[in-house]
């Protein structure tokens, strides 16, 4: 009884969706998006291993540690080139982001993808 009518709830068509039928899909919905959000972000941030960064931050992001302790890497010329051609307002926003006393390797975690 109960497997038919749940069976009924989903996949019969209606002319017009009843206001339970509605908060029912909204808060089923939101429970996914929030299992996938959780699942993505325990991959992004692991409790055990610290420095666990994407590919593009081990070549443009691991120099801006420097902000924070200037006295690392020092003679390092792939350091100093990927230093010398990152663009002023990408280093700027990790600067700003240092100063605040975010670590760039976390920053660079949580800056969304499409703005850098």
């Amino acid at each position: 009884m109960l497997l038919t009518r749940l069976h009924e709830l989903i996949t019969t068509p209606t002319a017009k969706t009843s206001r339970g039928q509605m908060i029912f899909w909204f808060c089923l919905s939101l429970i996914f998006a929030a299992i996938y959000a959780w699942l993505g972000l325990r991959k992004a941030f692991p409790c055990l291993p610290e420095y666990v960064v994407q590919d593009d931050a081990r070549q443009h992001v691991f120099w801006m540690v420097r902000f924070l302790d200037p006295q690392l890497f020092p003679n390092d010329l792939i350091a100093d080139y990927f230093q010398s051609v990152a663009p002023a307002g990408y280093t700027s926003l990790y600067r700003l982001a240092a100063a605040a006393g975010i670590n760039p390797l976390l920053f660079n975690k949580l800056l969304p993808r499409c703005w850098v």
